[in-house]
């Protein structure tokens, strides 16, 4: 067996760090997982390997030059979604993580399956000033990526941010509250991008 060595960019700090690979080395997280709240393996195994194992081609900004790097490595490390996976494999996630951590893996579900499609995690060419909020990644109807598309985590409809942000309309897009749709609902994104 070989071991994982994640490269990060970005700022993390180590208790952050740590948990990512106390995750990485867990190996019965997804059945656990899967079991636990009822999402099939695949999803969540592809979710794993996406979230915390994968290297991307990823943006890093320079606020003081206003340009980015890209640069090929691993998401920085999150510790509200080590949190939610360390609680889902324990079993002990309450009634609103429960639903939290559904979105985390139906956002993260659909991103990594419109990033294997050739999109990139976000736009290069939405790396602009803004007037009102300066540089940042500002998505765009031409100029948007994976995660600005995928279902919203926090927001009560998963989709609001399709019309305000890229100007897409989410008509029609649910997500099933057991995600038990997330293949129909990745090819009706799909087919209005």
């Amino acid at each position: 067996m070989f071991a994982i060595v994640p490269q990060y960019f970005g700022e993390r700090h180590q208790k952050e760090i740590r948990q990512y690979a106390e995750i990485i080395a867990m190996t019965d997280d997804v059945y656990t997982i899967a079991n636990y709240l009822e999402i099939s393996e695949q999803i969540i195994r592809q979710v794993k390997e996406h979230i915390f194992i994968k290297k991307h081609e990823l943006d890093i900004p320079n606020d003081d030059t206003k340009t980015i790097s890209h640069v090929r490595g691993n998401f920085t490390p999150d510790g509200e979604i080590a949190d939610l996976w360390i609680s889902a494999k324990n079993g002990e996630l309450k009634p609103r993580e429960i639903t939290k951590f559904k979105r985390l893996i139906a956002h993260e579900y659909i991103e990594q399956a419109l990033m294997a499609d050739g999109l990139p995690y976000r736009s290069p060419k939405a790396w602009i000033e803004h007037p009102m909020y300066g540089f940042g990644n500002w998505p765009t109807p031409e100029h948007f990526g994976a995660h600005d598309i995928a279902p919203h985590t926090s927001k009560p409809n998963p989709f609001s941010h399709w019309v305000n942000i890229i100007g897409k309309s989410a008509e029609g897009l649910m997500l099933a509250d057991n995600l038990s749709n997330l293949d129909e609902l990745l090819e009706a994104i799909r087919e209005r991008i």
